[in-house]
């Protein structure tokens, strides 16, 4: 048996999302497909749509076989962290053989090479890099610089490009960690990511939230067997990451009033010494708009001060990355949601002494203080989008504990 693995925040999964699915399956021939998904914050450190048991829900009934939680560290990373953690987790998965993922540009050769630099940083690209930092661009618009300079300006804009750069994460982290997963590409047909305009039967997920938050209806972008999972945050406002001002605020009140070990702002995951400066010198009280405008440098790109700021509720810090990277990315794998048929799959690719799959969470114990760690954060987390959720919204959610998940029946040719 051979499967397909898929690293997604399906935030909501929509008709793009099947499309890349079908194409992927084509594609390799394999017999199923896995998805590591982000938890209830994706990669900008900003709250999810829905929670995440909902969002894998509507995942399986999409087509995907199993769906598990990729962890909040990596979840919550740049887009290095996201594609490390990501890969080195698929990577420890039996007859998970490929790994699919979309992109802007259908582009593969270009990545390889651009990878390849990326992964043994030559001495030629890492000059050019900083003198680009020397300069205060940001990383990313440095090094984008210093691959062109290397490569040429005829990549254009392609390194820009947001599934562009995940794409190239996902195949440095393939090379550095000698993967065995094989890449699959699929070429995106709804505008890209950042696109927040609907353009047809195939929208972005931008576009799809954006469309949400004015009262629009979503539902022809999304196959029709996943929207009842949506229903109840249909309904309702789309979580705002400004929900999380009084917990960001409460944190730097402690971080002005109290010893500095009980803050710890300084060893905060992504911090950086100008950021903290300047997180320190704001005015209280603020709220997280404010924030937002105040930290924001021309050095300092905007998904990095968000992300800075959940790490800060989270109290996720720079060495609990430097652990998971030292650790194997952990040994866990958290259960969201499975197909009917999906524990024969479950139990195919965890049958290893590396792996284990979490299904009744209060039943886990991990092996040592790492794991215990990476449990932790993503408990955390969890407890803290429930209550955003519930504060706001008034939906209660099922705390981490006590969830567990059971088989859903699945019509694999529903559109």
């Amino acid at each position: 048996m051979s499967y397909i693995g898929i690293i997604s925040e399906y935030n909501p999964f929509h008709n793009g999302h099947k499309y890349q699915l079908s194409e992927s399956l084509e594609q390799s021939g394999a017999d199923g497909a896995i998805a590591l998904m982000s938890g209830d914050f994706t990669q900008r450190g900003t709250p999810a749509m829905a929670d995440k048991y909902t969002r894998a829900h509507a995942a399986v009934l999409g087509g995907l076989d199993v769906v598990f939680e990729l962890p909040v560290i990596y979840a919550t990373g740049s887009s290095r962290d996201f594609g490390d953690g990501a890969v080195g987790l698929m990577s420890k998965m039996n007859n998970v053989d490929y790994l699919a993922f979309g992109v802007e540009d259908d582009e593969l050769g270009l990545f390889y090479e651009v990878s390849e630099i990326l992964a043994t940083e030559p001495d030629d690209y890492k000059d050019i890099l900083n003198h680009y930092l020397s300069k205060g661009f940001t990383f990313p618009n440095a090094s984008e610089k210093a691959i062109k300079k290397i490569l040429g300006n005829s990549i254009g804009d392609k390194l820009s490009k947001p599934n562009n750069i995940l794409a190239i994460s996902y195949l440095v982290a393939m090379r550095k960690q000698k993967s065995k997963l094989r890449p699959i590409i699929i070429k995106r047909n709804d505008g890209g990511y950042s696109n927040n305009k609907l353009t047809g039967k195939y929208s972005s997920a931008t576009a799809i939230r954006h469309a949400l938050r004015n009262n629009e209806s979503i539902k022809p972008y999304l196959p029709k067997v996943c929207v009842d999972p949506y229903e109840g945050f249909l309904r309702k406002d789309l979580p705002d990451p400004e929900w999380l001002s009084p917990f960001i605020v409460s944190r730097l009140i402690y971080d002005r009033n109290l010893p500095p070990e009980i803050s710890n702002l300084e060893n905060v995951m992504d911090m950086t010494e100008e950021l903290l400066n300047r997180i320190r010198k704001i005015p209280l009280p603020v709220r997280y708009i404010e924030l937002q405008d105040y930290l924001k440098t021309k050095n300092m790109t905007m998904s990095r001060i968000t992300r800075v700021l959940l790490h800060i509720v989270l109290g996720i810090l720079s060495s609990d990355r430097e652990k998971a990277f030292e650790n194997g990315y952990g040994e866990y794998l958290n259960l969201l949601a499975l197909s009917d048929n999906g524990s024969k799959i479950v139990k195919k690719i965890s049958d290893s002494p590396s792996l284990k799959v979490i299904n009744k969470k209060s039943l886990y114990k991990p092996s040592n203080d790492f794991n215990e760690r990476l449990w932790e954060i993503d408990k955390l987390a969890t407890d803290l989008y429930n209550q955003l959720i519930y504060d706001h919204l008034n939906i209660r959610l099922h705390s981490e504990l006590t969830s567990s998940v059971r088989g859903l029946k699945t019509d694999k040719g529903s559109k």
